[in-house]
């Protein structure tokens, strides 16, 4: 029960945020305003490009959290993604305060998606009985790979 409770909070919580990425719901800016802010956190290049990666990942990845299906994708999308927003904000400092954007809150979600790669999705899931979902680790660490060689990419192509 944990493991979804897990996984369905933080599909439900990122989910969110791609959406108002995705669509503008929830008072968001919509592709063209998320390209904008992108480029005021330093990214030069593509930054239409990367808000449409960025908000199918976010969206993309937490619905196959929230039906517990290829965890491991769904789970390093979103790690990527927090991974990025860790680096561009590490600067400005760990904790949100006035103007600053701190990084605490990505930091949290990059840790729970980083454990639900390594636990699975859990008993109430459609990978229940899938490979991955019976053991993880392996699957885990190659979704770890794609997420840390994606969020690096992105830094190195973007930046």
């Amino acid at each position: 029960m944990g493991l979804l409770v897990l996984r369905v909070g933080l599909a439900a919580v990122v989910g969110a945020h791609g959406l108002q990425k995705l669509f503008g719901l929830f008072g968001g800016s919509g592709i063209g305003g998320f390209a904008q802010t992108l480029t005021g956190y330093g990214f030069a290049r593509g930054t239409d490009l990367l808000a449409w990666v960025t908000a199918l990942s976010e969206t993309g990845g937490s619905l196959l959290l929230l039906l517990g299906f290829l965890t491991p994708l769904g789970s390093a999308a979103l790690l990527g993604v927090a991974l990025n927003i860790v680096y561009v904000r590490a600067p400005t400092g760990f904790f949100l305060s006035g103007t600053k954007d701190g990084f605490e809150f990505q930091l949290v979600l990059a840790v729970v998606a980083f454990a639900l790669l390594f636990t699975g999705a859990g008993r109430y899931a459609v990978d229940a009985r899938t490979p991955w979902g019976r053991n993880p680790r392996w699957f885990g660490l190659a979704a770890l790979a794609v997420a840390v060689v994606t969020s690096a990419g992105v830094v190195i192509l973007f930046r």
